[in-house]
């Protein structure tokens, strides 16, 4: 895989993240002070955040050529 392509799926990854993270904090935000709605948000956040810290690792650790 060319280092072009790698940056362009880490970008399109990243951007996922960042907008599923957004529309999450918003419908916490939106659904108030109900268990159920900060529970799977809650959920929601820690998914988006395992997907970040694998996004994160490809980014640091490039594969060795």
């Amino acid at each position: 895989m060319s280092e072009d392509v790698r940056t362009a799926i880490l970008a399109a990854g990243l951007c996922f993240c960042i907008l599923f993270g957004g529309v999450s904090i918003v419908a916490i935000f939106e659904s108030g002070p109900s268990t159920r709605g900060i529970l799977l948000g809650g959920i929601s956040l820690a998914i988006v955040g395992m997907i970040m810290l694998g996004l994160w690792g490809a980014m640091k650790n490039p594969p060795r050529r």
